[in-house]
């Protein structure tokens, strides 16, 4: 654990030690989109003690796949993700032909410390390069055999398995919103339904109790809608959430809270498997990204039919030069070596701490 938050985390105990209790810190649309009434109050998030309902609240990262994580130990990474309550890490894992990672041994460490650790991992297994001028059958079979591969490797380290990433973004048209099964292409569209189907048939020919899951983002729900209509039986709609897609959805659609739209279109289990804001030149103040992890938190959680959020994600990643540099909850005061809580981390961090015994 790094020096800056050993500090945090004793400044928050002796505090914790002097308190008299344990009190929580206060913390133009188509015809078929209805208003949703925004929720009354705001909550801060704190640490999940409740029996009557498992909600997974998390972070993404890349451990196996990405530079700003591959330099930490699963040690290290999973006691952050311990530091801030949070009971669930997405990691999204690359394999090779056969369905191994491509870090096989890192993975399997990962695995073991989460499992010692109490946290879930939730693997977003890629896809495959997409032949859009090919066969939905081919496309079936690739998927299949991906899947299949994968389980019979992992299946005792997994229960859920985040299958492809935001491909509904490779099949939208453009200047679509999504909300219309016409807004896609549907030559591509097929094409990755197919391989989404083999994907999740393949891994559960193998892993019978798996619960997989599609990604979505923006309005693009009927895109998932379509897929079930094609025959994916997917258990778990995921879906992709910032902050200028919150703005937009009320200004546009008159959508204040996205969980209960939907709840609208959907009976599955909902998760927001990534939530953040777009911090594209990294000069967004903290406080900004605070409020809206607060905020979706608070609409996560109080209903009932989402089960999930994940913030996207957990470090900073300056090798990217773009806006996928910027995300983190924490921040890099030496690359990939020192590196400090933004804002929201390190309250997070202190609550977590006051409900220390």
């Amino acid at each position: 654990m790094k020096q800056v938050l050993r500090k945090i985390l004793s400044s928050a105990i002796m505090l914790a030690a002097l308190a008299c209790g344990k009190d929580p810190f206060p913390g133009g649309g188509e015809s078929d989109l209805e208003p949703v009434p925004p929720p009354d109050t705001l909550v801060t998030p704190g640490p999940d003690t409740s029996t009557a309902r498992k909600f997974f609240f998390g972070a993404n990262g890349h451990p196996v796949t990405q530079a700003a994580y591959k330099a930490l130990s699963a040690k290290e990474q999973l006691e952050l993700i311990k530091s801030l309550g949070f009971n669930i890490y997405r990691i999204d894992i690359a394999v090779d032909e056969n369905g191994y990672s491509k870090m096989h041994n890192r993975l399997m460490e990962f695995c073991r410390l989460a499992d010692e650790m109490g946290i879930v991992l939730l693997p977003m297994l890629y896809h495959v390069q997409m032949d859009f001028d090919g066969f939905e059958q081919d496309s079936y079979e690739s998927g299949y055999q991906r899947g299949r591969n994968f389980a019979a490797i992992y299946k005792d380290y997994f229960k859920y398995y985040n299958i492809a990433n935001e491909l509904d973004n490779r099949c939208i048209l453009p200047k679509m919103s999504g909300t219309l099964s016409s807004h896609y292409d549907l030559k591509k569209f097929k094409i990755i339904a197919a391989h989404l189907k083999g994907m999740n048939d393949g891994i559960k020919s193998i892993d019978s109790e798996a619960e997989t899951m599609v990604n979505a983002s923006w309005m693009h729900y009927r895109y998932l809608l379509m897929l079930e209509d094609y025959g994916v039986n997917y258990d778990v709609v995921a879906y992709h959430w910032y902050d200028e897609m919150d703005k937009l959805a009320a200004k546009t659609y008159n959508i204040d809270d996205i969980t209960q739209f939907l709840c609208t279109k959907f009976s599955k289990p909902i998760w927001f498997t990534e939530v953040n804001i777009r911090n594209t030149m990294g000069n967004v103040a903290d406080d900004v990204q605070s409020a809206f992890l607060n905020k979706m938190y608070m609409k996560c959680k109080s209903n009932p039919q989402v089960k999930a959020m994940m913030v996207y994600e957990l470090f900073n990643q300056p090798v990217f030069n773009s806006i996928e540099s910027h995300y983190g909850l924490f921040t890099w005061t030496q690359r990939y070596k020192q590196y400090q809580p933004k804002l929201w981390a390190e309250e997070q961090i202190q609550r977590i701490a006051f409900s220390i015994p």
